[in-house]
């Protein structure tokens, strides 16, 4: 895994992998009942007006608050 920033800074069709989760508990929650966990690869489908992410087969939509507290890891790309 490459260089950590929130998902936030991420583009429409980029790809990465979560390393931490929000630490509000309402969040946390609704994100593990999907399968977004510390390690799981997601695509970054649309950013606006929601975030809709692909995880897997699953389509998620989340709003820019419980975006801005995922980081995630992007590979880093040769120059």
């Amino acid at each position: 895994m490459g260089k950590q920033m929130p998902l936030t800074r991420l583009r429409a069709g980029q790809k990465a992998t979560v390393a931490s989760l929000p630490a509000g508990r309402r969040d946390l929650a609704r994100l593990l009942a999907f399968g977004i966990l510390p390690g799981t690869d997601i695509q970054i489908l649309q950013i606006f007006p929601v975030y809709v992410l692909a995880v897997g087969n699953t389509r998620l939509a989340i709003d820019r608050k419980i975006a801005a507290g995922i980081l995630v890891g992007v590979p880093n790309t040769p120059v």
